[in-house]
């Protein structure tokens, strides 16, 4: 699977923070969503899981619910090692169109200490 990351920390292109990225590199791979905030950090937003399905509910609608989220929550990740996050778009950094860009996030106790564009395809 994949998470999503969203980036506050200031990215050295114009627009990049706008983008929701994705990745394969963050712990939980569970299309959960994460978090570079301004100051460096990496958070996680961490939720605990609930079945509130309907009992009665028939065929595929049964599984409905089950894996709900509450007591949603803002976490620090205390992560060592590399994030690279990236967004295929329709819409460029400079204008409509198909372009790729990817970054790479490293991280020591999860404050980032390198941050570099890998491609910016337009």
């Amino acid at each position: 699977m994949f998470d999503y990351i969203r980036c506050s920390y200031p990215l050295p292109l114009e627009g990049a923070n706008a983008h929701t990225y994705q990745t394969k590199d963050a712990p939980a791979q569970f299309c959960d969503i994460y978090e570079i905030r301004e100051d460096g950090t990496l958070w996680h937003e961490a939720y605990d899981i609930e079945d509130q399905s309907n009992p009665d509910a028939k065929g595929i609608e049964r599984i409905f619910g089950t894996c709900a989220h509450v007591n949603q929550r803002w976490e620090p990740v205390n992560f060592t090692g590399e994030i690279r996050f990236y967004d295929f778009s329709k819409d460029t950094l400079e204008g409509p169109g198909e372009g790729w860009i990817e970054w790479s996030a490293y991280f020591i106790k999860g404050k980032l200490k390198c941050l570099e564009l890998i491609e910016d395809r337009k």
